[in-house]
């Protein structure tokens, strides 16, 4: 394949389920000439909570798929994926993979009384990755990490502003209002979909950070270093994939995504 049908081909982003949506929205924003396939694997979710051998399982399936289709370079748009597979995926393709960032960076540069939390699924929260990210840039940072269990779980079967989401993420957020912490790092993909929510109880007391940005700036990088980038002037489409139930998918493309410039199937992995 030549360079010039390479730059051509989208890029793929993948994650368990609909929170990586919250990720191609940024991508989308700042590749608007790039094609997207994006693949969620909402059969599986939630993740966060399974042996570390089956969530490298699912994540290796799905960019095994990405592979096939073909994609350029490839985005785990997930940190539960990105903290336990990173590795193994990238053993078992020949593009770029590139994971999720922890958006810790922006979080210490951010905190007025340098604390920081992190809401995550379990299994992130037990890889520790955010605090050894932030020990090595600041030994001194205080660094809470906060299991969320249920939150993306919660936001895959569609509860964004109801009870049901305001009363779970009102328990995840206690402890770390207790100790006056002033940034917390969204640290699982899902949880953006929720940000108007957390903001609401917690007030201006704490400012949230979406590591997409974060992320977004080692697409480019990848992409300058490895001269990927589409030459097309014309603006890019995006195929969203879901494994199950593509109704919230297609209801969060429509109220996030940055355009109407997307389609929506269903896919067997």
């Amino acid at each position: 394949m030549t360079n010039i049908d390479t730059q051509r081909l989208p890029i793929g982003v993948f994650d368990s389920g609909v929170g990586g949506l919250s990720v191609l929205k940024i991508l989308q924003e700042q590749f608007p000439n790039e094609d997207f396939i994006y693949i969620g694997d909402n059969a599986n979710n939630p993740v966060g909570n399974r042996p570390t051998e089956e969530i490298t399982e699912i994540a290796c399936r799905i960019a095994e798929t990405l592979h096939q289709l073909p994609v350029k370079l490839m985005v785990i748009a997930c940190n539960t994926f990105t903290v336990v597979a990173l590795d193994e995926v990238r053993s078992r393709v020949t593009v770029p993979v590139i994971g999720v960032s922890q958006g810790v960076k922006t979080a210490i540069r951010e905190s007025n009384s340098n604390t920081i939390g992190i809401m995550a699924t379990v299994a992130t929260v037990n890889s520790h990755i955010h605090k050894h990210v932030a020990m090595e840039i600041d030994h001194e940072v205080f660094v809470w990490e906060q299991p969320c269990p249920e939150l993306a779980g919660l936001i895959e079967q569609g509860h964004l502003q109801d009870d049901a989401v305001r009363e779970a993420a009102k328990e995840y957020l206690a402890p770390m209002l207790e100790r006056d912490i002033d940034v917390v790092v969204l640290g699982c993909t899902h949880f953006p979909f929720v940000k108007s929510v957390l903001q609401e109880l917690s007030g201006d007391s704490i400012r949230y950070i979406d590591p997409a940005y974060e992320t977004s700036d080692l697409v480019k990088r990848t992409m300058d270093s490895n001269n990927l980038h589409n030459p097309s002037t014309k603006q890019g489409h995006s195929t969203l994939y879901f494994t199950k139930d593509i109704v919230l998918g297609a209801d969060l493309g429509a109220q996030f995504l940055d355009t109407d410039n997307f389609s929506v199937e269903l896919i067997t992995l």
